[in-house]
């Protein structure tokens, strides 16, 4: 009998296979492929066993000890690693299964594997992004770069504007208030355009409108809504107190937990 050395392989050869992971917006079948033939080896179960014990632990007992930096040599499966955690603490969900679930053949220590599941039930809410391709062209020149990529992304995560933080600030405030529906409505009355396909991401173009639904669902004339909208394009400033406020409301307001997973920081501050 012949037998070809394709045939020996328990998936097929000729399948589409990235040769570097990346961080972004995957399809389902690319996040399905991920979390199907990712290998964890020992060293990788080791690892694992570290970061969700002290994952349960905090749930149990919250810490200030949240921080945890990933090092190894170039192609030694860091980006990988962090995807995994990636998807696990979100508990992702592709082709009707749980993320925790393509684990239950890799990992046999049950121990690790409740740890596992323990950290998927907590309601977190990821961040996940390659800083590098996150940032602009001058962020590396701020004092406060790395938080300015984090606000940028939280906000897009959340659902707010990712490109103009003085605009998700508005949206966050509107929310508040409990008026963004009703403004989104307004602004589509004005302009015709949806706030967010195209509306937010064009604000100065769209000031007069945005003027316009803020007059008529908060309780100030022209003027006041005016002052308002200038003065957040010109003195809008964020702080690293401010941003941490921001998520700790966010955190209580929603009862989950937010976890920032960034890839390439180590580039990013060389």
């Amino acid at each position: 009998m012949n037998m070809k050395i394709k045939d020996l392989f328990k998936k097929p050869i000729n399948r589409e296979i990235e040769g570097v992971v990346t961080i972004g917006n995957e399809l389902d079948e690319k996040i399905f492929q991920e979390l199907d033939e990712y290998v964890v080896t020992n060293e990788i179960v080791k690892h694992f066993r570290t970061v969700f014990r002290k994952y349960r632990e905090s749930i149990n007992a919250p810490t200030s000890k949240m921080g945890v930096w990933i090092t190894g040599f170039f192609g030694s499966g860091k980006s990988h690693f962090l995807k995994m955690l990636g998807y696990l603490l979100e508990n992702k969900k592709v082709a009707g299964l749980h993320a925790p679930e393509f684990f239950i053949d890799k990992i046999k220590d049950e121990t690790i594997m409740a740890d596992i599941k323990m950290a998927a039930n907590s309601n977190t809410k990821v961040v996940i992004f390659n800083i590098d391709s996150k940032a602009g062209s001058t962020a590396k020149s701020k004092p406060q770069a790395i938080m300015d990529v984090m606000l940028r992304t939280f906000n897009e995560v959340v659902g707010l504007s990712a490109t103009t933080p003085w605009v998700a600030d508005m949206e966050r405030e509107l929310i508040k208030e409990g008026n963004y529906d009703a403004f989104m409505e307004k602004f589509h009355t004005y302009s015709n355009k949806d706030w967010k396909k195209d509306g937010r991401n064009q604000a100065f173009l769209n000031r007069n409108n945005i003027i316009k639904a803020l007059v008529d669902v908060r309780d100030m004339d022209e003027e006041s809504a005016r002052k308002y909208f200038d003065d957040q394009v010109s003195n809008f400033s964020m702080t690293t107190e401010r941003f941490a406020k921001i998520v700790d409301e966010y955190c209580k307001t929603n009862k989950s937990r937010v976890a920032f997973l960034m890839d390439e920081v180590g580039q990013f501050v060389g």
